[in-house]
């Protein structure tokens, strides 16, 4: 059975998580989007994606090996468990609009790391609004 999973951030192509957690475990990957908004974390580095009426654009990844994979890739989110309060990222199920190729506009299943927030006060002070919903884009633009 194909299972896919959605990236927004630092596991997209370019970044350094591709790199060191999957660009060799790679069967497919396709430009998709989310509904959900788009957060930049800058004392984090990173995004956070959150449930919402708008657009979170990212990639659409068939891995080799899923169980392995999904192992290493829940460590690195600081997923522990299913609607655990001290999961950093929830992994949760989606739907993903493929947005390039023969593909573009169907609609897959595939599983996301969407950020918990513990505290909507600290969240709003440290993070920053990606109204495009592109966090590659944002980072390219920002690094000028």
């Amino acid at each position: 059975m194909e299972q896919y999973l959605f990236v927004y951030g630092s596991l997209r192509d370019g970044f350094f998580n591709f790199d060191k957690y999957i660009k060799d475990q790679i069967i497919s990957r396709r430009l998709g989007k989310i509904k959900g908004i788009l957060y930049h974390m800058p004392n984090k580095g990173y995004p956070a994606a959150l449930k919402g009426n708008g657009e979170v654009v990212g990639e659409v990844i068939e891995l080799k090996n899923w169980n392995e994979n999904i192992k290493s890739l829940d460590a690195m989110e600081n997923y522990i468990s299913d609607r655990n309060d001290n999961n950093e990222y929830n992994r949760e199920l989606v739907e993903v609009e493929i947005m390039e190729n023969e593909d573009k506009g169907k609609k897959l299943k595939a599983f996301a790391y969407l950020y918990n927030m513990n505290d909507e006060d600290v969240f709003n002070k440290n993070s920053i609004y990606i109204s495009h919903g592109d966090w590659k884009k944002f980072m390219l633009e920002e690094n000028k």
